[in-house]
């Protein structure tokens, strides 16, 4: 998981500031309503993003070594479905 672990960290960078840009849109006087549900709207897909690129990683790092020849058709078929 270490060779992803710098990109899982910008990752959760960009997870951050998106959230407090919502936060922010939200204590303001005059709210921008679709402002502040498109930026929640993004920052829900990076989630779903991160969390996938996460159990991909951890996957690789924990069972890819363990994986025989017969059953790697089977374990790339579960990495497409994660990342589907």
């Amino acid at each position: 998981m270490t060779d992803n672990k710098k990109q899982i960290i910008n990752h959760i960078s960009r997870l951050e500031g998106q959230l407090a840009s919502v936060k922010k849109e939200l204590q303001q006087d005059k709210v921008d309503c679709i402002k502040a549900s498109t930026t929640l709207l993004s920052a829900s897909r990076s989630f779903a993003g991160l969390r996938q690129k996460f159990t991909e990683s951890f996957l690789m790092k924990h069972f890819v070594p363990q994986v025989s020849e017969k059953d790697k058709d089977m374990f790339d078929k579960l990495i497409a479905i994660i990342k589907g």
